[in-house]
């Protein structure tokens, strides 16, 4: 622990960069995997031919899956040049590996090229460093095979649960989010919350979503089939208190009402909560989340959302004392969540009073009835605490009190940090130090440009425990790279489905010929 402390120390000073110069080029760029791991010795002046591979996994079973995994994803990536996958004995690879299912190592030197690991997902996390480092071999016009630096890694995550929350916003196309699914992977995130955003299909209820929902379930499949092969868990989100338009405030837009007011009943007046006094509430919500559940594949976690709600509007939620109203919708909606085999996950806001001192410049928006829910909801719903450090976003922060609240509430906590960079890692180590339940990076809006880059490099950094890996000069080159890997692994021909941005310059600069 001590190790990664100081290192996001050396990180936050500037010494963490993308340089690894030598003695001809003091300033010369080395490739660095993102995330950046725990131990890397390289040499980048003397590269090994990437021609085989000898993998070692202790576990028989793990073993071979590990090898087949390899071995396909090594054709699929380097086609006719794909190395060679040989397993060997894990007892004699001479390459030791830390505890942990996640963990690894890669070995490259003059005797060829070794990755080590405890199971098929440690093979994953080694593949992708591994491919991160390797360039065709240089001095000819097409590429005739591979390579990559001498080297020595050993790795580990830090946390657990390290996922990336994605929304599908119209018009965001499909293939973006397939596109950020598959770097999370690449950046070793397993798991990825998806917020539709009136952008699922339902065929239990057609009326709910907006009339181009492009999530309709083979695409929902699709997409969970994609993560599990790389390694990450979709997990379906539905708001179920407030954000019941499933569109940004600022539009004034709902995907429901605006098209299909005979189902007002089911809402607040405004549209902005569902109507918790409603039975018929209950009974369509419990019925999406069993068709979406079923849909990505019936995965342990269920994301419910919960932020951001209004106080009680409609004649009969004015009559019930609101926390308990709440609460009572809460439990009752995690129950049935619970009894799918799966547990709930929520935003933490409507849990913490905006009026108690002790949350000053923390993001509260609860009330002193909202707030009671910390002690009457089930301690199985885990809290997704996000806080964004809004007005500073180079804040560092190194204690997290909402984090501790809840967590000495005994309710497993996530931190969950947005374009708040420099305060990732301290919250990665803060949540790691209480023994929470991990990092969950939030994305909204913007999944574009460099906010996109940012995000991913830094909340990667953060959840794994190592600095964030810095741009290069000019250009990030590592970034750029991974984000490559993912285009070619689509075979996308659409240039908009390249780079961070689906155009070079907005369309609306130069007028129609």
């Amino acid at each position: 622990m001590n190790i990664r402390i100081s290192l996001f120390a050396l990180a936050l000073l500037g010494v963490s960069s993308a340089s690894g110069g030598n003695a001809v080029n003091p300033d010369a760029i080395e490739l660095t995997p993102i995330p950046r791991p725990v131990e890397m010795k390289l040499d980048a002046d003397s590269p090994v031919a990437l021609e085989g591979v000898a993998l070692f996994v202790g576990d028989a079973g793990e073993a071979k899956a590990g090898a087949e995994w390899l071995a396909s994803h090594f054709r699929e990536w380097y086609g006719d040049l794909a190395p060679k996958v040989a397993q060997g004995n894990a007892a004699e690879s001479g390459v030791p590996v830390p505890e942990g299912d996640e963990s690894y190592a890669v070995v490259a030197d003059k005797s060829g090229v070794r990755i080590a690991a405890n199971s098929l997902k440690g093979v994953r996390w080694a593949a992708y460093t591994l491919r991160q480092l390797a360039t065709a071999k240089r001095g000819t016009f097409r590429t005739a095979g591979y390579q990559v630096p001498t080297m020595k890694i050993v790795d580990k995550p830090l946390l657990k649960f390290r996922g990336v929350h994605l929304c599908i916003i119209d018009p965001m196309r499909v293939t973006q989010i397939e596109r950020a699914i598959r770097l999370a992977a690449m950046m070793k995130f397993n798991y990825v919350v998806l917020e539709s955003w009136g952008m699922y299909k339902s065929s239990r209820h057609p009326w709910w979503g907006w009339p181009n929902a492009a999530l309709d379930k083979e695409t929902v499949r699709r997409l969970v089939a994609v993560g599990r092969d790389l390694g990450v868990t979709l997990i379906p989100q539905i708001n179920m208190f407030g954000h019941a338009s499933s569109a940004r405030s600022a539009t004034m837009k709902h995907c429901v009402l605006d098209f299909s007011p005979e189902y007002e009943p089911l809402f607040e007046p405004g549209g902005w909560n569902w109507c918790l006094s409603n039975p018929e509430t209950q009974r369509v919500l419990r019925e999406l989340i069993a068709e979406m559940h079923e849909s990505f594949g019936n995965p342990p976690f269920f994301h419910i959302g919960c932020d951001e709600a209004q106080p009680p509007t409609c004649s009969e939620c004015r009559k019930v004392p609101y926390g308990e109203l709440v609460c009572r919708h809460i439990t009752g909606i995690a129950d049935f969540i619970k009894s799918r085999g799966a547990q709930a996950m929520m935003w933490h806001d409507m849990l913490l009073d905006k009026d108690d001192g002790r949350w000053k410049g923390f993001v509260a928006f609860g009330s002193k009835a909202t707030a009671t829910l910390a002690d009457t909801l089930p301690k199985d719903v885990v809290i997704c605490d996000w806080q964004y450090s809004y007005g500073d976003m180079k804040e560092v922060r190194k204690d997290w009190p909402t984090i501790g609240y809840f967590k000495e509430k005994g309710f497993p906590v996530c931190g969950a940090p947005w374009r708040n960079y420099n305060s990732m890692g301290p919250m990665a180590e803060y949540v790691s130090r209480v023994g929470g339940f991990g990092l969950l990076l939030t994305t909204w809006n913007h999944l574009r440009g460099g906010d996109w880059r940012d995000m991913y490099v830094y909340g990667a950094g953060a959840a794994w425990g190592t600095p964030p890996v810095r741009k290069a000069p000019m250009y990030d080159t590592s970034f750029a790279l991974a984000l490559r890997f993912v285009g070619h692994d689509m075979h996308v021909t659409d240039k908009r489905d390249t780079g961070i941005y689906d155009f070079e310059v907005p369309p609306g600069w130069w007028p129609p010929w």
